[in-house]
């Protein structure tokens, strides 16, 4: 119960404040963390290091890890403060030139999964779709005790989105795509040994199958998507086009092909972004041979 506490008066405190300030403060704050967090350090390294190439200097890994936590430590305020944000404020602050693909996603009547990464704000993407009479379903973590977890995700259902918690979802989530909605996930938990193998900026790593195995299971549209902070602390919310894909019948070899060409979509978005990739633990476990 004390996180919980914490956490309101922290939100109280960084929404009274002007949001340049707030960002100000909480960029101190990640350059702190930073420094303080060895273990956190070397993850984010190491996973930037991947992102950037074998041709990337010792300091730019550093300076785009760096700003990695700074970027997500302003999406917490922009997070605190999205129950705050009107119509007009979504608008100005959001830029989607790919909201087409939705519409053409959702002619064919069989849903559609926009799939993600824990990348630059998704829940700011998510409200303006969902502000937009997109009929939008996100899955999310659910957070202990129950009183944080209403706290985080009244912001979401206020503006529109339907939560669906991970942990017991799996049949709302086929009923979803089945009723021709959106279902929006992010795919980037790394999973050890378990999840599908797939090649993720030129490395071996393993990720959640159920993005691919819900597409198979339903006939739904996968759309690769991320929304970006832009300089001015606007945003962009990329979407793609659907990602061609057509089963062969083996659904152990489906799935993992799918998976990986959501992942080279995905990828694609990290290196244009890598430093709005919010990725805090280690997301390859061994190297490619």
């Amino acid at each position: 119960m004390t996180v919980y506490y914490l956490v309101r008066v922290l939100s109280a405190f960084l929404c009274l404040l002007p949001r340049r300030i707030a960002y100000a403060m909480v960029t101190v704050g990640a350059d702190i963390t930073y420094l303080a967090w060895p273990r956190g350090r070397n993850a984010i390294r190491d996973n930037m290091s991947h992102v950037l190439g074998v041709g990337a200097s010792p300091g730019e890994i550093d300076r785009l890890a760096r700003q990695s936590l700074r970027n997500y430590c302003c999406y917490i305020v922009d997070f605190l403060r999205l129950a705050r944000l009107g119509q007009a404020d979504l608008e100005r602050r959001t830029f989607s030139p790919g909201c087409h693909h939705i519409d053409r996603a959702l002619q064919e009547g069989k849903g559609a999964i926009l799939v993600g990464l824990h990348m630059g704000n998704w829940d700011l993407g998510g409200a303006v779709i969902s502000s937009r009479n997109y009929p939008l379903n996100v899955v999310v973590e659910s957070f202990a005790p129950a009183r944080l977890n209403e706290f985080v995700q009244r912001p979401r259902i206020e503006k529109g989105m339907k939560v669906i918690p991970m942990e017991r979802g799996v049949k709302r989530m086929v009923q979803t795509l089945r009723c021709n909605e959106l279902l929006a996930l992010l795919i980037d938990r790394p999973c050890p040994g378990e999840g599908v193998a797939v090649r993720f900026c030129n490395a071996v790593t393993h990720v959640p199958r159920g993005a691919a195995t819900l597409a198979l299971k339903t006939g739904a549209t996968v759309l690769p998507a991320a929304s970006v902070r832009l300089p001015n602390n606007t945003f962009l919310t990329m979407i793609d086009s659907h990602i061609s894909f057509q089963p062969s019948g083996d659904i152990k070899s489906d799935i993992q092909e799918l998976t990986q060409k959501i992942m080279s979509a995905l990828e694609r978005m990290v290196q244009q972004y890598p430093d709005q990739w919010y990725m805090f633990r280690p997301m390859w476990q061994t190297e490619s041979a």
